[in-house]
């Protein structure tokens, strides 16, 4: 019998562009409630849409604001809470 191994879907971080598995990255989503959108982390699969994927390291979170990355991604002008996502992230500062 062969086994089938069950790939992972392949995500890019806005931030620094790596690829990798989908478990490696925490997906970003908008708040429509308000305009404009505000980036909020998406826990599970509650938020369906337009979704953006982040590593868990403090470079790829600032460089992705630096670059305006998340308005990129979302395509719309979007609001970003820099500290409610870092929170959200627990991310882990490079070594």
């Amino acid at each position: 019998m062969v086994s089938e191994a069950v790939s992972e879907p392949e995500r890019q971080c806005i931030g620094c562009g790596r690829r990798g598995p989908q478990s490696g990255f925490v997906r970003l989503t908008l708040d429509q409630e308000v305009l404009p959108g505000r980036v909020v982390v998406a826990s599970g699969k509650e938020r369906k849409g337009r979704g953006a994927y982040l590593c868990r390291r403090k470079a790829c979170l600032d460089r992705a604001l630096h670059r305006r990355a998340f308005q990129r991604a979302f395509r719309t002008q979007v609001t970003v809470a820099e500290e409610e996502i870092a929170a959200a992230l627990d991310i882990v500062d490079d070594v």
